[in-house]
């Protein structure tokens, strides 16, 4: 029997019932949210006192240039030395961050990044070896190379960003001096990390990412900017002019199930805040959450999506709805491009993209791209011009779940 058929004395037993089991609900969740805030109480007061321990592990007067090595503890070291705008003397550079680690009790075994297939080709031989640290020393395009072996394993990755973006240290709370990112390494403070993926067209074949992948305007976009950034002159017409020449679309959506029709240009699916040339494009997705940050940029014109990008590259973007799922199928009208962080994939009519939830174990600090950020972690050096704080990007957007996880 529908309850439209039920008679008032019914309707208010059932009313009455869904009250008290309301009421036995929500005691439950305040006595699992006041045990959450009192055991991440002792996580930071520990982290607190490892952040001080590590302050005095590496005090000045306790370094251990030319002292023996047995007791430092051992890490594999991958070395990117093309990363970064500037021809720094990369002998000097590695030497310094070897030196910065053995201050902080750490022995980096090194191995250069000479291709993304060699950093590759590294990462998965640490994970297979045992190793008990992985770290990267370059920008995003080297740390995702390297996560993207680590997926499912227990092997802790930390960072040194000596990149030109940096877009994962400053989500992530990493310092952006060499000192401050070794001095986060040696608290060793991990949180388990999400990673995106990215199929298409049933291809067995997975592209993983850590900041963003997208259809349409999303791939061409970063195309523009990879050759724009890394100087790519005879690439950049094209991509401008396909940039231009993209036209509105009629994509249907499936977000956990739940399809939704949208005319666009782009797609985003945000797992990090920033994007390409430090867009702040989704300022209140995070790393650890378990979902990924969708906008459609439905039925917004180029004017519209012009003023939107250059917003998110300002110190305060202006919010943009956004929903949130943890899978999303596009299927477009037109073959279209897709891209997973900078790698940028052939046109194709259908694109499936998914998380795969606490699956790389990373070193991390007190970065706006996480729900559980490292309080006493060493401060982030050279943030980006106007970043919000942790607090800010908490409740920067408009955020949704998608349908089936009202």
């Amino acid at each position: 029997m529908s309850t439209k058929d039920q008679s008032p004395a019914a309707l208010l037993k059932l009313l009455q019932h869904k009250q008290d089991r309301r009421t036995v609900l929500l005691t439950r969740v305040e006595k699992c949210v006041s045990k959450l805030e009192r055991r991440k109480s002792k996580l930071q007061a520990i982290e607190a006192r490892i952040a001080e321990l590590e302050r005095r592990v590496a005090h000045p007067g306790r370094r251990r240039s030319g002292k023996s090595t047995d007791a430092l503890r051992k890490a594999q070291l991958i070395f990117n030395p093309s990363s970064g705008r500037n021809d720094a003397d990369n002998a000097a550079r590695l030497a310094q961050i070897v030196n910065s680690l053995r201050a902080h009790g750490i022995e980096p075994r090194i191995g250069l990044k000479t291709s993304s297939k060699a950093a590759v080709t590294l990462a998965h031989d640490a994970v297979e070896a045992g190793a008990p640290l992985l770290i990267v020393a370059g920008g995003d395009g080297t740390i995702e190379d390297v996560a993207s072996q680590l997926v499912g394993s227990q092997t802790p990755m930390g960072i040194i960003p000596i990149g030109t973006m940096n877009n994962l240290a400053k989500s992530l709370g990493i310092p952006l001096d060499i000192d401050g990112a070794c001095a986060l390494i040696a608290m060793g403070t991990t949180r388990h990390i999400d990673i995106g993926r990215i199929r298409a067209n049933d291809s067995p074949e997975n592209e993983y990412f850590l900041e963003c992948a997208g259809v349409g305007l999303s791939a061409i976009g970063t195309l523009a900017g990879q050759a724009f950034e890394k100087h790519r002159w005879g690439t950049l017409p094209r991509a401008l002019r396909r940039l231009f020449d993209t036209k509105l679309d009629t994509m249907l959506i499936e977000l956990d199930g739940t399809v939704i029709e949208a005319s666009t240009r782009i797609v985003t699916v945000s797992n990090a805040p920033y994007m390409g040339s430090n867009l702040l494009l989704a300022p209140a997705a995070k790393m650890d959450d378990g979902f990924l940050d969708i906008c459609l940029y439905d039925h917004m014109g180029n004017a519209a999506l012009g003023a939107h990008f250059i917003d998110a590259a300002s110190p305060h973007p202006h919010p943009v709805k956004t929903v949130r799922a943890r899978k999303v199928k596009i299927t477009a009208g037109d073959p279209v491009l897709s891209n997973s962080d900078l790698a940028i994939h052939v046109a194709r009519r259908v694109v499936e993209i998914d998380l795969l939830p606490a699956s790389v174990l990373m070193i991390v600090g007190n970065g706006i791209g996480l729900s559980l950020p490292v309080e006493s972690a060493p401060v982030l050096m050279n943030p980006a011009p106007g970043a919000p704080s942790t607090n800010d990007a908490e409740h920067a957007g408009n955020h949704a779940h998608a349908p089936s996880h009202a």
